[in-house]
């Protein structure tokens, strides 16, 4: 069940990102969306705590330099 929630959650997201049409916004979603693909789809809530923390601070990470670049 909380698959289903997470990927309508994930196509919403994405509807949201192509609407806004701001390119940072869209980043930012994008951040997001692959936290969310990574803690539901990859299991990392199951996962040792240091390999989740690692995976959040990379997405965090690329989010924000792409951001920065962008801008």
């Amino acid at each position: 069940m909380t698959r289903l929630l997470v990927w309508l959650l994930l196509v919403g997201i994405s509807v949201a990102s192509v609407v806004g049409a701001h390119f940072q916004v869209a980043i930012l979603l994008g951040g997001l969306k692959a936290l969310l693909v990574g803690v539901e789809f990859m299991e990392l809530r199951h996962a040792a705590r240091a390999h989740a923390v690692l995976y959040v601070a990379f997405i965090a990470l690329i989010t924000i330099t792409v951001s920065i670049a962008a801008s």
